[in-house]
């Protein structure tokens, strides 16, 4: 439990409205259509997902970057991070359900992948969120296409890891790389691009906009 298992309610009241504009959304859509919504393969696990999330507001919440649990984040590898608080503040997540949040936001389990509609919902309340974050300092942004397009970032420097001599994305090797990147930016307090080609793991080399692996 964090924070004595306070919930996200009590912890981010801000924050609901707009994630509760989702689950609306979410309601309103029933069969196919809200399986759709929600990326599941089947009905029943969208149900799953939908009554998981109809709960959120009032579960016990994890800081962001403990909570999420896929490949960029166990490459990160939080809970070893020297800098946590400097993680806690610097990095930035898009979420499905709650918008462009701060690593160290605490969250509920939940469960909703990024989808056309949320991009387009939350496009414009990540706008306002990321120039409060950022406080216009560069951007730097290594997220997928699909969750790009839920923030504005045609200012942000856009780094991608690319495999047989830059000719192809390394996919899902990627994120494990994205991820070590991350810690290494965090760990090392690095905000120059200058300074991105001391990072050399798994024969990555920095062209000066790409990580490039021969």
């Amino acid at each position: 439990m964090y924070g004595g298992g306070a919930s996200f309610r009590q912890r981010h009241p801000e924050l609901v409205d707009e994630a509760a504009g989702v689950l609306r959304q979410a309601a309103a859509l029933d069969g196919a259509a809200r399986a759709k919504f929600y990326g599941a393969k089947d009905r029943p696990k969208a149900e799953t997902f939908h009554a998981l999330n109809g709960k959120a507001f009032d579960a016990a919440c994890l800081p962001a970057l403990q909570r999420y649990t896929g490949v960029v984040y166990q490459h990160l590898d939080f809970d070893t991070l020297k800098k946590k608080a400097a993680a806690k503040k610097r990095i930035l997540i898009v979420s499905g359900l709650f918008g462009l949040i701060s690593g160290g936001t605490a969250l509920p389990a939940y469960k909703l992948p990024i989808n056309p509609w949320l991009a387009r919902y939350w496009r414009d309340i990540n706008s306002g969120r990321l120039a409060t974050a950022a406080k216009r300092r560069k951007v730097l942004s290594l997220l997928p296409q699909a969750y790009a397009k839920a923030v504005p970032l045609e200012n942000a420097l856009h780094v991608d890891f690319r495999v047989q001599g830059g000719k192809k994305a390394a996919s899902h090797f990627g994120k494990a790389i994205k991820g070590r990147f991350v810690r290494f930016l965090i760990e090392n307090g690095v905000t120059d691009p200058k300074d991105f080609s001391a990072f050399n793991e798994d024969g990555f080399h920095f062209d000066g906009e790409n990580f490039i692996q021969p």
